[in-house]
């Protein structure tokens, strides 16, 4: 292992075990006394839920036998996971006696009260596991930004999925890497779609830290790993594991019914089916399309209530997780992105609506992903729902067809690229396929590369990537200026977004009525857990677009309950606007929200979740 900090580069196929590799490295960087912990972040908090779960059972083997380690869950609503409540619990227990061995200790995953009860102080429990929000918070203008450092410093960070950042968070985590490398750390990146001007960007970030000049990295192999210091840098084409090179046949499909189609006659075959849609409203379209045709799928999006979510969450990996009920497998999952990073989820065909190029092969490496001894099709299938790739598409070429992933990925020639290149080979092989693809798909230099009547919008979305990253870049502190107190607003870190917001988001504390009293729609759920008012509130909330969601007037005679529920939320909620409380009266197939005069009613429930409409 090179002296100093060190940044690794791990990049492998989905399901080649890159998180495990990453834990090994960041053992031996402990055992030589070079760390003394480990910060995991993930890009969202299913994910990051997810892979508590997964160390919970290990983490401890990171130590030495007599070291009784804490492990935190850190992200915005991390009290809500039963397994970090349970660890919490666990560290509260009567000690007073003592152990007579360290292998007497219990063996439940454990974390300080203390440390649980605030994000910031999360960061200095020994294991981490988080979203990568709460690290960047580290170098914003933050009160308290010091503490995450102190957190993070000595710590072996290591940041799943770095492909997955748009422009706002790459600039961002460049900054990071700087700060981490500055401060002593070292650092591991995992994944499996990452194109080289990508990982080329990061190791200059981390370089720059060391105060090292920048250096050409050179190897276009993969898999690779890739080791950088204030030294040297040295990469290494590995061999992918014995039983993951494969090949995954491609299929475009014209549309949604054709989806439909394939999708009913692989359930009907007793598969296990999972159709990604761009957006949460063509999820739940796609899940009421198969519910007329006598399917009931489970869906699975971020527009539930943080309590149904959560349940959705553990439904979908008790059915198609690595160790799902292997009596339920078979059915149909329809989701939106949250399935296509870090989640070990196994099908046995795959559906998907268009989406560059990475994504795509993300959503792939849901297919197929552990071993079993009968599937109930001949092979991995990868059905595309795209707009041919004509030579010379119109300006409305993805928009006339799919126009929720129009709005979602704004640059169609690189969906257009994305669609030629997968669609004119018909098979993904892997891995000697993954680097051309990714490389091809992101080049827009090469003459060709972007259709005259894609140009504009094209533009448009990179002047806009730029511009994005141009507000990072003056919202990160600058490690060598040192605080200033010019560097920012030093406001709340909850006043501080780490993400860019293109559409400004309202979240909806939703509530039931009681004997005539407003209580949060999870207050049942909590008292059978023995759970308080405000984690309560908490698992009632969804959040949503502003402009899609009306005013949510309180029902006629209820002002008075109304105003003693938002008198139980914290002082920043009260006066939030992003904040509003919705009452909501029962309905045949669930709940409506009362509108503003003229919009209709909100329906919700815990089968579709929050339905916006059009």
């Amino acid at each position: 292992m090179p002296a100093g900090p060190v940044l690794a580069v791990i990049e492998d196929l989905t399901g080649s075990g890159k998180t495990e590799a990453a834990m090994t490295l960041a053992h031996r960087l402990m055992a030589e006394g070079r760390a003394e912990g480990l910060f995991m972040a993930l890009p969202t908090m299913a994910t990051a839920n997810a892979m508590f779960g997964r160390l919970s059972d290990a983490y401890r083997a990171l130590f030495s036998a007599e070291v009784r380690p804490s492990l935190t869950l850190a992200h915005g609503r991390a009290a809500l996971d039963p397994r970090f409540r349970a660890a919490i619990a666990a560290d509260g227990a009567d000690r007073s006696q003592g152990a007579a061995d360290p292998a007497d200790e219990p063996s439940e995953a454990h974390c300080a009260a203390w440390l649980a009860e605030d994000g910031r102080r999360a960061l200095l429990a020994q294991v981490g596991v988080g979203t990568i929000d709460q690290a960047l918070l580290s170098v914003l203008p933050v009160r308290h930004a010091a503490i995450r450092q102190q957190g993070l410093a000595g710590k072996v960070l290591v940041v799943d999925e770095v492909h997955a950042f748009d422009a706002y968070m790459a600039r961002e985590l460049k900054a990071l890497l700087r700060f981490h490398a500055a401060l002593g750390g070292s650092a591991i990146l995992l994944s499996a779609t990452l194109p080289c001007a990508v990982r080329q960007d990061l190791a200059d970030a981390f370089r720059s830290g060391l105060q090292a000049p920048a250096i050409t990295l050179g190897s276009a192999a993969y898999p690779l790993a890739t080791l950088i210091t204030g030294e040297a840098v040295s990469e290494t084409s590995c061999d992918p594991r014995a039983d993951l090179p494969r090949r995954v046949a491609v299929t475009r499909l014209p549309d949604a019914a054709a989806a439909l189609e394939r999708v009913i006659v692989a359930a009907q075959a007793g598969a296990a089916v999972a159709w990604v849609r761009n957006t949460v409203d063509d999820a739940i379209a796609a899940a009421e399309a198969l519910q007329m045709r006598g399917i009931t799928p489970v869906l699975f999006h971020a527009r539930f209530a943080m309590v149904d979510r959560l349940a959705v969450e553990q439904e979908v990996l008790r059915r198609f997780g690595p160790n799902g009920d292997l009596t339920q497998r078979a059915g149909v999952l329809v989701a939106t992105q949250v399935v296509e990073q870090s989640l070990d989820l196994d099908f046995d065909l795959l559906c998907t609506d268009l989406a560059p190029m990475d994504l795509l092969i993300q959503r792939a490496g849901r297919l197929w992903r552990h071993r079993r001894d009968r599937r109930p099709v001949p092979g991995p299938e990868l059905l595309v729902v795209s707009p041919e790739p004509v030579a010379i598409p119109s300006a409305d070429w993805i928009r006339a067809a799919l126009p929720g992933t129009a709005a979602v990925y704004r640059d169609p020639a690189l969906l257009w690229r994305t669609a030629r290149d997968i669609f004119a080979r018909r098979v993904i092989a892997t891995p000697e396929d993954m680097r051309p693809l990714i490389e091809a798909a992101f080049d827009d230099e090469t003459p060709g590369q972007v259709p005259s009547a894609l140009a504009r919008a094209a533009g448009d979305a990179r002047g806009k990537a730029l511009s994005h990253a141009g507000i990072a870049a003056q919202n990160v502190l600058d490690i060598w200026k040192g605080y200033r107190r010019e560097a920012g607003l030093w406001e709340r870190d909850t006043n501080t977004p780490t993400r860019l917001e293109e559409q400004e988001q309202v979240t909806l504390r939703l509530a039931v009525v009681q004997d005539s009293v407003v209580v949060p729609y999870a207050w049942n759920s909590c008292l059978r857990r023995a759970g308080s008012v405000s984690e309560a509130w908490a698992l009632s909330e969804v959040s949503a677009a502003k402009h899609r969601v009306p005013a949510c007037p309180v029902p006629p005679g209820l002002e008075a309950a109304a105003e003693a529920a938002r008198a139980q939320w914290g002082r920043w909620e009260r006066e939030s606007e992003r904040y509003v409380l919705a009452v909501m009266a029962e309905a045949v197939h669930g709940f409506t929200i009362a509108a503003a005069a003229g919009t209709g009613e909100i329906p919700y429930n815990t089968v579709l979740g929050l339905q916006l409409g059009g």
